[in-house]
């Protein structure tokens, strides 16, 4: 003798449900890996203007900033064109290498948001 269950109790009310298939709204994996892509993409291309000779954080370290006015007033090898100063110029070792970091950084947010 067959005695009803809750497992079949579920699929007979399953099977008499009518499901509309616009009732539903699908979002699929593709669409929240575009979205998390574009921030990724955006926050590099911010980053990388931001460490530049211009950007908010680039800036503190040229002549007349935060950091490179206090160096200023020391003065000696710590001035712009010191022996110390110069390294941190756009063109100076660590100054240059910062500048081609920014770019590289802020290239890879351009190329980001090409490949979406």
């Amino acid at each position: 003798m067959f005695r009803p269950t809750t497992l079949s109790r579920t699929i007979v009310s399953l099977r008499s449900t009518k499901f509309n298939r616009n009732q539903f709204q699908v979002r699929t994996y593709a669409d929240k890996s575009k979205d998390m892509t574009d921030k990724a993409a955006e926050t590099f291309k911010e980053a990388g203007q931001a460490l530049k000779s211009d950007g908010s954080v680039g800036s503190n370290f040229n002549a007349d900033g935060a950091v490179g006015s206090k160096l200023q007033e020391v003065g000696g090898p710590f001035s712009a064109d010191g022996a110390i100063g110069k390294q941190f110029t756009d063109t100076g070792a660590i100054g240059g290498t910062g500048q081609k970091v920014a770019e590289q950084v802020e290239e890879a947010g351009k190329e980001g948001e090409k490949k979406v």
